[in-house]
């Protein structure tokens, strides 16, 4: 089942069993339905579904570069390939493009070759050093 999104900007009343709800918000995203789903409809894979990649993901989403469905926050190509990659190798999964390219809606192929990409980029590196320390 997919869960429901609601987007909100601005301010809104509610009128709801006779009860008035006042909302005044910024700029929000409400998910509803089932949490281990991700935004593009793919179900979260089993093998991210484990008490360690439970405890991986929560680092990665202090380190701001994963949100609580596994998917990346406001990272480049060569990023999130770079983050697929680290995952999988500190899980222990071999399938490193098909689980993240289902998952994140990108072709595994397009996934690796962003891989390859960031290992030719200098600027990789900086980034590199900050997924692991946010990893350890």
């Amino acid at each position: 089942m997919a869960g429901n999104n609601i987007y909100v900007q601005g301010s809104y009343i509610d009128v709801h069993d006779n009860e008035n709800v006042y909302l005044s918000v910024d700029k929000a995203e409400v998910r509803m339905g089932q949490e281990a789903e991700a935004e593009n409809g793919a179900e979260v894979p089993e093998q991210l579904n484990t008490e360690q990649a439970g405890r991986l993901k929560e680092r990665l989403l202090d380190a701001g570069l994963l949100s609580g469905e596994w998917q990346p926050t406001g990272l480049s190509s060569t990023e999130k390939a770079l983050v697929a990659k680290a995952v999988c190798d500190r899980l222990g999964i071999k399938e490193v493009w098909q689980v993240f390219g289902r998952l994140w809606g990108v072709k595994p192929d397009s996934l690796r070759a962003y891989f390859n990409r960031a290992l030719e980029q200098k600027k990789s590196l900086s980034f590199q050093d900050r997924l692991r320390k946010s990893m350890s």
